[in-house]
């Protein structure tokens, strides 16, 4: 029995047309992605201008979401917060290998209220809330999804100033 040795050429060939394909691939998906997420974000956009909300641009973003035993972080986030009278819209984007943008989730105390207002979007009521002391300007929020209970978002904003804080103490009173 022989083997024919196969050239390290050709396995090298394989590999690296293996990987364009695959990041071809991946950026065609994230252009697709990134447009019907894009459209949710501007329709949110266009419907808070007429609620005058407080904006912070450019917040620094921990997510990272649990599922039973499975936990997905997404690093390399940020956010624009939109902060109403009774809730708070996290728009995010993430800046990894590729640009992804994804569509707001809305953080209420009220989610049939809310619900009226965006009703195209995610919301959820907040579980837990704490303005670290120790670390200034980071916010950690919890947060469980109402129809399915195991999955949980733990959101920590960073890099906020002192009175970005200040604003955002309201939202205490949501949990």
């Amino acid at each position: 029995m022989t083997y024919e040795k196969i050239p390290i050429v050709s396995i090298l060939t394989f590999f690296s047309t293996f990987i364009l394909v695959v990041f071809f691939g991946l950026y065609i998906f994230l252009t697709f992605y990134n447009k019907r997420t894009r459209t949710a974000t501007e329709k949110f956009i266009k419907q808070a201008k007429d609620l005058s909300p407080t904006v912070f641009q450019s917040i620094k973003l921990r997510y990272w979401t649990t599922s039973g035993l499975r936990k997905q972080i997404y690093p390399d986030n940020l956010c624009d917060l939109y902060l109403f009278e009774n809730c708070l819209a996290i728009v995010r984007r993430q800046d990894f290998i590729f640009k992804v943008f994804f569509a707001p989730i809305i953080l209420t105390s009220d989610i049939l209220a809310t619900k009226n207002m965006f009703d195209n979007l995610d919301t959820y009521k907040l579980d837990r809330i704490t303005f670290k002391k120790i670390v200034k300007g980071e916010v950690d929020i919890k947060l469980t999804d109402s129809i399915y209970k195991h999955y949980t978002i733990d959101i920590t904003l960073k890099g906020l100033t002192s009175e970005q804080t200040n604003q955002l103490e309201k939202i205490k009173n949501w949990c």
